[in-house]
């Protein structure tokens, strides 16, 4: 598997020098072709980083859209940044919502690194929840989403130390670093399309709508929308126009199973572990190629949850049961799109 989908490729790690805090300083050799992402990601490991920003201010944090000041820490290095509460419905629930971290472009691009300057950070959500396993099956999901399409965000299970500017005292706490949109857009040959509402059908990439609304199935997500976009980005190709949507955003899914997580009204889901087919469009021409393409990564997927790491043993259980329900359902033919 190429090293882009589960992970970024081997980092070339910049050594020695002294880094001020508004933009550590790189020598001649710089990476001038490598983005913040990549250097902070670690294939198969875990990436440990220090945010730093007044914590006890979260509250107020949670009802504002404006970003707030952080520093950014890692192997040494102090970056300047910026953060700001993400999502809806975890920042009414959760004690530690999602976040957005942003880093200034003038900054990247002095330190000899690419101008992608926003991720997403998902959090542990609150301490009265199973933090470490809810973030753990959430990363999970992306990299099966990866596994079986070989597209999608790329995602870094991270060991985040979260620090109180004011009080020093710190925890620390699984997350998960979602690369910067438009890195993602440009790694699938297009641009994010900001305004795409109610696309045509004819106007995607073939099998890609039958693919997304499959894994969201496998996974038992109801907590997205493409006509109008909900946790999906819409990416033209810059190669003939044509769309595709990538899904981000699991946490709602029953793979996932958080305890903050509530069924899909709108589709009378009685529970989040239930799966609920969502399709927009006419006809398919593609399903049946989809299916047999889910069915042939069957042992792939079973294998990498089997050997998923830091995953308890109790989740994995669990969730090869829950895949194991739906591959059962497509062998069978008990699977019915009526699409």
């Amino acid at each position: 598997m190429k090293a882009r989908l589960l992970y970024p490729a081997v980092l070339c790690v910049l050594l020695g020098g002294l880094f001020m805090s508004a933009a550590p300083e790189t020598t001649a050799t710089a990476k001038s072709q490598q983005s913040f992402f990549d250097r902070l990601a670690t294939p198969n490991d875990i990436t440990r980083f220090t945010l730093t920003f007044d914590v006890d201010g979260l509250a107020d944090m949670k009802r504002s859209e404006d970003y707030f000041p952080a520093t950014f820490s890692h192997q040494g290095e102090n970056w300047d940044a910026e953060i700001k509460v993400r999502g809806r419905y975890r920042r009414r629930v959760c004690d530690f919502p999602p976040l957005q971290l942003k880093l200034s472009k003038d900054m990247l691009e002095a330190a000899g690194l690419q101008r992608h300057n926003k991720f997403k950070l998902v959090t542990h959500c609150s301490d009265n929840f199973d933090n470490s396993d809810n973030v753990l099956r959430e990363q999970l999901a992306y990299d099966l989403y990866h596994l079986i399409t070989g597209e999608g965000y790329r995602t870094q299970l991270v060991q985040v130390t979260y620090r109180n500017e004011k009080t020093g005292e710190s925890v620390e706490r699984f997350g998960i670093l979602i690369e910067d949109t438009d890195e993602m857009a440009q790694a699938l040959g297009g641009k994010e399309c900001d305004d795409c509402f109610n696309v045509p059908q004819e106007s995607y990439v073939p099998g890609n709508l039958e693919q997304v609304a499959m894994f969201q199935y496998m996974i038992g997500n109801a907590d997205y929308g493409v006509k109008i976009p909900r946790n999906v980005k819409h990416v033209q190709q810059q190669a003939g126009g044509q769309f595709k949507i990538v899904p981000y955003d699991f946490d709602f899914s029953g793979l996932v199973d958080a305890e903050y997580a509530r069924p899909n009204p709108n589709l009378d889901q009685s529970h989040v572990k239930q799966r609920m087919w969502m399709w927009e469009f006419g006809p398919s021409n593609t399903l049946d190629t989809t299916i047999q393409q889910f069915l042939a990564k069957e042992g792939a997927v079973m294998q990498l949850v089997d050997n998923y790491p830091h995953l308890s043993k109790s989740s994995k259980r669990q969730i090869t049961k829950y895949l194991g329900e739906f591959y059962s359902s497509l062998q069978d033919g008990t699977f019915y799109a009526g699409v």
